[in-house]
Formats: structure tokens, sequence, C-alpha cells
């Protein structure tokens, strides 16, 4: 009877073992699965957190290269507009001007300044300016040059020869400095002539300083920013 009773006790021990073993072993394969998801976790967030780290280092070295970039471009204008003006300081400032738009160096001449009114023919002073011009672009071999003859809104003079209307007027004017510059020394391949009339005012008032101010020749600098445009991601516009 003893031994019966031993037997049972070492049965319902030996059972309750292997329970305990049996759940301390499941608790240990879940507290190891959830460690490796852990594990995984924070290796994907340090991929992740590694991967957000190198875009914005590369946008970063972009934004200084395009940062750079627009102050080459901008030293470059800047340069130019300076060299032109120093060229230009000794005629009358009221018949010139030169600024900045667009990414190009706009040189404007009253009429007053290169010519007799009507007149397609630079006058001596006028060919003085441009003498100065030219030398400072042979020294910027990369510029182009477009010539724009302006005028205002008054009708040319009927029977005025070889003039038909403010159309010709531009057109001649446009290609007589640009025949002059030529003549001169600068490369006829950079320079292009343009007549645009009386439709592209600076001054759209009616009044006789209004009119003067468009009466005009621009002569529009742009200089070769290809290498500039490639980094700023866009097409060369010259």
């Amino acid at each position: 009877m003893k031994s019966n009773f031993t037997k049972v006790s070492l049965s319902l021990l030996l059972c309750g073992a292997l329970m305990s073993s049996c759940v301390s072993s499941k608790k240990y394969d879940e507290l190891k699965a959830s460690k490796e998801a852990l594990e995984r976790e924070q290796a994907a967030s340090r991929d992740k957190e590694k991967e957000l780290s190198n875009t914005l280092r590369a946008r970063e070295q972009k934004l200084a290269e395009l940062e750079r970039a627009m102050n080459d471009q901008k030293k470059i204008l800047d340069d130019l507009r300076n060299e032109v003006n120093g060229a230009l300081s000794g005629f009358n400032q009221g018949d010139l001007s030169v600024n900045i738009k667009d990414g190009k160096v706009y040189v404007s001449m009253s009429d007053k300044l290169l010519f007799a009114t009507g007149s397609t023919k630079v006058n001596n002073t006028g060919k003085q300016a441009l003498d100065q011009l030219v030398d400072v672009l042979k020294k910027n071999q990369s510029v182009g040059v477009m010539v724009e003859g302006h005028t205002d809104d008054v009708e040319v003079r009927p029977g005025t020869k070889d003039i038909a209307d403010n159309w010709d007027l531009s057109v001649l004017r446009a290609t007589e400095i640009t025949r002059l510059m030529a003549q001169r020394g600068l490369s006829p391949d950079r320079i292009t002539p343009a007549g645009r009339a009386f439709f592209q005012p600076v001054d759209t008032g009616r009044t006789p300083a209004a009119k003067a101010k468009n009466r005009r020749t621009e002569i529009i600098l742009t200089p070769d920013f290809t290498e500039i445009y490639k980094i700023l991601g866009i097409q060369s516009m010259k």
C-alpha cells in the first residue's frame, strides 16, 4: 500500500515537473521571438535612419552646388555690368543705362546718343560709345550680343528715303550698329540684329519725355552660362 502511494506521488511530481518545463520553454520561445522581432525593428530603423541621413546629405550637397552656381552667375553678370559701366562712364548718363535683367546685361542707348532724327547712320558720339563697348566685348569672347532697335509710335514721315515705317527704321538702325561692331573687330557670328518698332515700349505715356525713352537701341549681352545651367539642371537659355 505504501509502495503504491509512493509511485503515485512520484508520478505526480514528474508530471508537474514536465508541465513546468513545458511552460518555461514556451515562455522562453515567446521571449526569444519577441527579442528577435525587436532587433529586426531596430535594424530596420537604423537602416531607415541611415537612408534618410544620406538623402539629407545629398540634398544639402545639391543645395550648396546650386548656391555656388547662382553666386557664380551673379558675379559674372555683376562683373560684366561694371566693366561696361566703366567703359561708358564718359558719356551722358541720361542717354544710356546698363542693367541686369533675366540673366542678361542690357545696355540701353537713346537715339539721341546714336542717331540724328529719322536717320539710320550712327553719329560720331555714338561710334565712340560703340567702340568702347566693343573693346569690352573683345575681352569677353563668350558673351553673345543682340542689338534691338526700338522706336516711338510716331509714324515715319511719308516719302522718307528707304524707310517705309517704324519696322524699317528699327531694323535698319539695328543692322547699322551690328555692321559697325563687326567692322571694329567683333565676330559677326556673335551679333544678332532685331527690330522691334514701337511694340516694346518702356514707357506707355503720351508725353514727349515718354516717347523719347522709347526711342532707343538695346544691346543685350548674354554670357555663356552652359556649365552653370548644367549644375542648375536646366537647359541653356542662350
